[in-house]
């Protein structure tokens, strides 16, 4: 391989040419010589121009080269291609087998775009099964628009209770790039077809409250069709408990299911208490009824040695909680302070940046990364990925620039000098993921041919390479 060419075609790349890229990447190879990396990177490249066949023939090609190691995210992007240029039975095979990758990292990708290719041949139930994958999938920083989509599942299956369960754990997995508003226009839904109807026009009036959201036809129809039934109920008689409809009853299976389950076969329930802060919560209800009773025994004699005994069980439970919050990662600056602070300090020329590194790193080290750092001009960067440890985390990074366009990077923290916060010691460009899909909350996959190029996910870096070396 010609490394001279294989360097400027990924620094075309880092810079947005993606058609120079595109050439010089198959340049930079010998013919029919396997180079899944070059391969990979000329797919994406391809992607972002829109030619989603010639895409889908690169990542084939990426496929070819099994030294390179990225089956899983070679697959999803090959089936994301190839759903783009209309071939889904393709891309559903594709989607398949990339989730069998059992070293791909976010299997969560596969699932998604496998469910909105299964959505599109009109296979409803299979896509149920693809979008709780994805949901499930401990790698999915962003479940709730899964679970939303899993509801509309259930809706077109006619299992609306099913549905509003769904929906509703939705609603407790929102994060900041959901839309709740759309998770309770579906909601809405769900309720008007169980018969719920009441429930069904506070969750469209939610949907609708700050003016901005407008539902789409098929849920005005359904807004209103609940609105006039429970006007006319109101008219009729004073309200009295919700029902469900005779149909809604009998939309539920006798036996109990999961029903998060579109095949009703797993007996796996969501959400699993570990997942949702749980423990956190009870700790916090058992120092505030300490709280409690202490006021209680301060009434009793022998105040002094009471009160003494429960500041020490606070006390003991406050180190227990923070001892906890130690070994799961909590840190003063947290893993996205100490990332924002850096690129703050290198933008500001600020001499202050030695603070957000690795007290292990080198004089030299350190430089390398503000020099790497200074190189991206006005950037800002957000933690999108983190798997947290006690002494040392892993973080995804997206760091968006002024002009425009995001450099996706894999961070490395270790403790601080004050064993408290953390510090970057490494950074690596990632071109393992070039986006995501859809966040409307109702279609997760980037299969659609106007999302399908932000989904590619990249290949992986070059020990040569400028950007993307770890520092």
């Amino acid at each position: 391989m010609n490394a001279q060419y294989f360097d400027r075609a990924r620094a075309a790349y880092r810079a947005g040419d993606y058609s120079a890229a595109a050439q010089m990447f198959l340049a930079a190879k010998e013919p029919n010589e396997p180079c899944g990396e070059a391969d990979h990177l000329r797919g994406n490249s391809l992607m972002k121009l829109g030619l989603y066949a010639d895409a889908a023939q690169a990542y084939t090609e990426a496929l070819a080269d099994t030294r390179y190691g990225k089956a899983g995210a070679l697959l999803t992007n090959r089936g994301k291609a190839l759903a783009a240029t209309g071939d889904l039975e393709g891309a559903v095979e594709s989607f398949t087998a990339a989730t069998k990758d059992t070293i791909y990292a976010t299997p969560y990708k596969a699932y998604l775009g496998l469910a909105n290719a299964l959505m599109k041949l009109g296979r409803t139930a299979e896509a149920g099964v693809a979008f709780r994958s994805a949901a499930i999938d401990g790698a999915n920083p962003a479940p709730s628009s899964a679970l939303a989509s899993l509801g509309d599942c259930f809706i077109k299956l006619g299992r609306p209770d099913d549905a509003v369960e769904s929906y509703l754990t939705a609603l407790d997995y929102v994060s900041a790039h959901d839309d709740p508003r759309t998770i309770q226009a579906g909601l809405g839904c769900a309720y008007a077809a169980a018969g719920r109807m009441s429930d069904a026009v506070d969750a469209f009036g939610r949907a609708t409250a700050d003016g901005i959201y407008q539902l789409t036809p098929d849920q005005q129809q359904e807004f209103e069709r609940a609105r006039d039934t429970v006007n006319a109920q109101a008219s009729i008689t004073p309200a009295a408990p919700q029902q469900p409809s005779p149909a809604a009853s009998q939309s539920m299976p006798a036996a109990a299911v999961d029903p998060l389950d579109p095949m009703g076969t797993t007996g796996n329930f969501m959400p699993d208490p570990s997942d949702t802060g749980f423990f956190t919560i009870t700790e916090s209800e058992m120092i505030q009824q300490d709280r409690r009773a202490a006021k209680v025994r301060r009434k009793h004699r022998h105040t002094g040695l009471k009160v003494f005994i429960v500041i020490l069980i606070l006390l003991v439970l406050a180190v227990g909680g923070a001892a906890f919050a130690y070994t799961r990662g909590f840190g003063f600056p947290s893993q996205q302070d100490a990332i924002s602070g850096l690129f703050t300090a290198v933008a500001d020329g600020s001499d202050d940046y030695d603070q957000y590194l690795s007290p292990n790193l080198s004089d030299e080290a350190k430089s390398m990364i503000v020099s790497n750092i200074s190189g991206l001009g006005e950037a800002t960067p957000t933690v999108t990925g983190l798997d947290a440890g006690m002494t040392e985390s892993d973080a995804t990074v997206d760091v968006a620039f002024a002009q425009g366009g995001t450099v996706t990077y894999d961070v490395h923290f270790v403790r601080s000098s004050n064993h408290i916060g953390w510090a970057v010691e490494t950074m690596t460009m990632d071109f393992g993921d070039l986006g995501e899909g859809s966040t409307d909350g109702t279609d997760q996959g980037a299969t659609d041919e106007g999302a399908a190029g932000d989904a590619a996910d990249a290949g992986t870096t070059d020990d040569t390479g400028a950007q993307e070396a770890t520092v």
